[in-house]
């Protein structure tokens, strides 16, 4: 089964303009599965959503795990 993954920019500000947030929302075939900063959790969600069960994790220069979600 194909699926359309959609994302979308958006940014947030408080009503007196001291804070702002800049992130993504994610749809899968229109319907809204995430929306954040940070775009790593953004793309587990979606492969949970799609029913991939998933970690992600950052590498540094020699290979060696250094984060993961």
């Amino acid at each position: 089964m194909k699926h359309k993954i959609s994302v979308k920019d958006y940014e947030w500000e408080c009503g007196d303009g001291c804070c702002t947030e800049l992130g993504r929302e994610f749809y899968i075939d229109g319907e809204f599965v995430f929306r954040g900063s940070c775009e790593d959790s953004g793309w587990l969600a979606v492969l949970k959503k799609l029913g991939i069960d998933a970690e992600l994790e950052g590498l540094d220069e020699q290979g060696e795990t250094i984060w993961t979600l």
